[in-house]
């Protein structure tokens, strides 16, 4: 394995380490708050207030974290150091300015998007109102101060190549923000008599409190690192300089894929929210069920799918600056050797789960929540989406590397179009499920179109990675097979609606099929192939693979 290939296998080991941990703990988490919060209509709040606040924060940021990351990668690697410091230092004040702004913005529209959320709902009863939905808009505006300063300090840690400060910072954002939620909504609620809504403003306004948190991390990591980063300044003689013009046209035009980009699931999940409760309503569906099928939609069974997803954004992230690297070097066969181990990285790990999820949705669901039909049945249609969103994230980021960024503006207008086009009319035929399969669609029409323009401008062969994709797709199969006689055993001697006899099912399950999958993979010769060398480092500590 090349030492740019070792690298970057070791920045994705830090960064999906990282994931993986965040993720973890928002899964579980989410039991204790959803016995606070007492049912997922109560959950439904929560999810009104942080799709707006993702998008906000989407515009906010401008992009800037992405392109700050690809921008401080691009000079580095030409030895223009000073540049870079000159970037990195004004884009962190830009931002400061740019959330203050954002909040205010967030905070006086919050009744408009009270009021739009309202309409495109029925007219029937509704457990949350205009005042509610406004109070906890505004209440998680106050994040938007300071996280897109967060996020742009991390993309210059990741310019640098340096991916420890985003891990643990990132860790101890999610710490911070499960400590304040837990103890914030309980200590209201079942201590001091408050009500659901306090308990969920006290939820969101957690974000706040955890990106402040980041941000300290951050500021150790950057204070211990910085003798290091002024002496490459000082050892800087290229001769390069760039007006603050110059730099932020190129921010600017960097940052506006990054913008889209970053919206995209937000903004599939606001169409979600704005025509869901309506189709249900065309069909005769009840106000409060659309209320707890909405919180399914968007909460529970979310949180549950964006696990493996998580690694999708860890890669997504590592992979820029060395893609932007290769490409800025013309080193097309480093380039292409990246490509392949990053999406056979990745869907060696996602598809096998997302089969996994799929087919264990009774105990998955029944563990973390409740025995619930409509629940599991959303599970089970919304596991593969991990998939999609996997490599949707994964080729956009790639496309961004090779310096065809605007492409994915047009790519991204064509996955929402094809959403609204097919949100209402799928959610009236198949409900809640068919906001799931709208989903599906877009994004995959969206990943067909960003692999056409990395083949096309990146020189990468698809055909590459068919064969070891063929082999993972087999090995998951055998894998679900093995479940699923494990699972039906169980399934005959114990009943699933209770928690406990579904968590067991669902440790033993999880065991043997990871157990299953990692033997095939690794003796099949296909680990050897997607991780190289690391593959024997594994084999030396894990006798039985």
């Amino acid at each position: 394995m090349s030492k740019s290939n070792e690298k970057l296998f070791r920045s994705t080991l830090f960064l999906s380490s990282a994931s993986l941990i965040t993720q973890f703990l928002g899964m579980i988490y989410i039991i204790p708050f959803y016995s606070i919060m007492g049912g997922e209509e109560n959950l439904a709040l929560y999810g009104y207030a942080y799709t707006p606040y993702t998008i906000m924060l989407s515009i906010a940021s401008a992009g800037v974290p992405g392109a700050v990351s690809k921008f401080v990668a691009k000079y580095n690697s030409l030895g223009a150091y000073q540049t870079t410091q000159k970037l990195y230092r004004s884009s962190l004040v830009v931002m400061l300015i740019s959330g203050l702004f954002s909040f205010g913005v967030l905070y006086f529209l919050a009744p408009v998007i009270a009021d739009i959320q309202l309409a495109a709902s029925s007219t029937g009863t509704h457990v949350w109102g205009h005042a509610e939905i406004t109070n906890i808009i505004r209440i998680v505006a106050f994040a938007v101060i300071v996280v897109p300063f967060m996020s742009t300090w991390r993309g210059v840690f990741q310019g640098f190549e340096s991916f420890g400060p985003t891990s643990v910072s990132s860790v101890v954002e999610q710490v911070v923000r499960i400590t304040v939620v837990l103890s914030g909504s309980y200590f209201v609620i079942r201590v001091m008599g408050g009500t659901i809504q306090q308990g969920n403003q006290i939820a969101v306004f957690a974000a706040f409190i955890a990106a402040l948190g980041a941000i300290f991390t951050l500021a150790v990591f950057w204070f211990k690192r910085k003798k290091l980063i002024e002496k490459d300044i000082e050892n800087d003689t290229t001769g390069i300089t760039l007006s603050y013009r110059e730099m932020y046209k190129e921010i600017i035009l960097s940052g506006i894929p990054f913008v889209v980009i970053g919206i995209t699931f937000p903004m599939m999940m606001f169409i979600d929210q704005l025509t869901h409760n309506n189709a249900l309503s065309m069909i005769g569906v009840p106000s409060n069920i659309q209320d707890a099928w909405f919180g399914m939609l968007n909460i529970t069974t979310q949180k549950l799918v964006m696990i493996p997803v998580s690694l999708a954004v860890a890669f997504s992230i590592t992979i820029l600056p060395f893609i932007t690297k290769s490409f800025q070097q013309k080193k097309f066969d480093e380039l292409e050797n990246q490509v392949s181990s990053m999406v056979l990285l990745q869907l060696i790990l996602v598809v096998p789960a997302a089969i996994g999820m799929m087919i264990m949705a009774v105990p998955l669901y029944t563990s973390f929540y409740s025995f619930n039909e409509m629940g599991i049945k959303i599970l089970t249609f919304y596991a593969p989406v991990c998939i999609v969103i996997s490599l949707f994230s994964m080729t956009a980021s790639i496309v961004q590397g090779i310096e065809k960024q605007n492409f994915n503006v047009f790519v991204v207008l064509l996955v929402l179009i094809i959403k609204l086009v097919l949100n209402i009319p799928l959610i009236m035929y198949f409900h809640t499920v068919g906001a799931v399969m709208s989903t599906i669609i877009a994004l995959s029409c969206g990943v067909i179109f960003n692999f056409y323009i990395i083949k096309k401008y990146g020189r990468f062969s698809v055909r590459k990675i068919l064969t070891p994709l063929m082999q993972i797709l087999a090995y998951s199969l055998i894998m679900l097979l093995t479940v699923e006689i494990v699972y039906g055993l169980f399934a005959l001697s114990l009943d699933l609606t209770v928690r406990i006899n579904s968590i067991i099912t669902l440790a033993v399950c999880v065991i043997v099929g990871a157990s299953i999958y990692m033997i095939i993979v690794f003796k099949s010769g296909l680990a050897d192939r997607v991780l190289g060398d690391r593959a024997d480092k594994i084999r030396s500590r894990v006798k039985f693979l």
